[in-house]
Formats: C-alpha cells, structure tokens, sequence
C-alpha cells in the first residue's frame, strides 16, 4: 500500500506558476512512473484535484486513471458535484471493491461544488472496503488529509477516523489509515491514532519537502496498521527527481502488509 500527495493542478494559474498547466504537463509523467514503481495494491492519493476547471469531470485524476488502466478508483465522485480530492486506487486483480465513501469533518460551502481536500480545507476522511481477492479477508482503508494549520479541527479529525476504524473492526475489518496527517509521528494528531490501537509502519526521513528537496521536519505522511495488518519490513520512500522534474512537494510512502490473524 502506498499514500501518495500529488498537489493539484491549477488550471487558472499563470503559466510560470509551479501548480499550473505547463508543470503538470510536466510532473504528471513522473507521478506515473513513480506510482509504477511502487508497484502498490492500494495508493491513497491527495491532492488528486483541479482547480478553476470550470465544472465537469476532474482532470488530475482522469488523466492518471487513463495513464494507469492497470487500477480502478474508490471514494471518488460522490454525485452533485462532490469530489473530495482523495480517491483510493486499487488493482482489481488483487482486491473486490465492496463499499466506498466519505465523511467531512468540516462544514462544506454553500454551493457544494467547490468541496475539495485543499491543504486540509475542508478536511475529509475517504474510505474504501476491499476485499483480498487471494485470502478473502476485507480490509477498510481510510484515507486523511488533516488540516495544516488548525490544530484542534486535526485533534477533532483524528478522533472521528478512529471512531469509524473502531466500526469497521467491529464488523471484522482489517483496518487501514493513509494520509497525510500534517502531523509528525509523536505528534497529539499521531497519538490519538496510537492510543486507539494503531501502530505506525516504520519509515525514515521526511516525506514534504517544499517542492524543492529541502527538509526541514520529520514526515508528516504516514501509513497506520491495525494488528489485522502487518508490516513487511521498514517503508520506502521515492525521494528523487525524475527527469529533472519533482513529482510533487510531497514523497510517496509505501509499504508492504501481510494480512494476519486477529489476537
């Protein structure tokens, strides 16, 4: 599994503007290869959005969904003009969708169209049961985009993802939580999640980087296990330009789980 923020294209920008047309044009090929290279079952993605498009179907990941046939999107489009900016992709070879969706932790704006996972603005939990097509077991993956600044709205979020991981166990679930958590591993954000059972997969470095390679804090994107899922190992980061080009301001993380016996 893999979590991956990828920035969103702004399609009103300027055209030197780093979120704009031209550098999504591109990034977007890297962000391909990258993902390619992970070779991930499950990518929890971030900031899979456009902006100032007008309406209509969602560039960012439209683009990525015909560049990748190889995965299908869960916790997507959601009707009237809701798309929350944090899809799930899944290899249908390797998992059953069963159920998908979302929850906001923040009030929408009043047109409800404009709702997007925007530096954790409004902020949003996407979820996603999938079944594992080799052992049967049905794993629930939440996927969080915290908020940045507001650190009691991410103290408040944090709580309510683990409030529905806790429902999903009780229905037998394995339990999943992906993100960027705009919080570091001994953050309160992170200890909410620790108390209430989940461990964090063990990784070095940090994952946000400023679009630039600079590093100045621990990583704020995360992959949480319940005892259901067991990491294989430390995880792994791409921390490297492609081309010449920098993917996003964020590294993906991904790691490798074996579904284990619950106890």
């Amino acid at each position: 599994m893999a979590t991956y923020n990828v920035h969103y294209l702004d399609l009103a920008a300027g055209a030197e503007d780093e979120w704009g047309l031209p550098a999504w044009q591109a990034r977007r090929g890297p962000v391909v290869a990258q993902v390619r290279r992970m070779g991930a079952d499950i990518v929890a993605f971030q900031e899979l959005e456009t902006r100032g498009q007008g309406g209509g179907a969602d560039v960012w990941e439209r683009w990525l969904l015909d560049a990748l046939p190889e995965y299908r999107s869960a916790a997507s489009g959601f009707g009237r003009g809701v798309s929350v900016g944090q899809p799930i992709f899944y290899r249908p070879g390797a998992f059953r969708l069963l159920d998908d969706g979302f929850v906001f932790f923040t009030r929408p704006d009043a047109n409800f169209r404009s709702i997007r996972a925007i530096a954790g603005y409004p902020d949003a939990v996407t979820w996603a049961r999938l079944e594992h097509r080799e052992s049967g077991e049905v794993v629930s993956v939440f996927n969080v985009h915290l908020h940045f600044i507001d650190t009691t709205q991410r103290l408040r979020s944090a709580r309510r993802v683990v409030e529905l991981a806790e429902a999903a166990q009780a229905r037998g679930d394995r339990v999943l939580v992906a993100g960027d958590f705009n919080a570091r591993r001994n953050s309160r954000a992170l200890r909410i999640f620790y108390e209430g059972g989940f461990a964090r997969a063990a990784q070095r470095g940090a994952t946000f980087h400023f679009n630039t390679g600079m590093h100045l804090f621990g990583a704020i994107d995360h992959l949480l296990h319940d005892e259901g899922a067991v990491p294989v190992g430390r995880a792994g980061m791409a921390t490297a330009k492609i081309g010449g080009v920098w993917p996003s301001d964020h590294y993906p993380v991904w790691v490798d789980f074996r579904l284990g016996p619950r106890g």
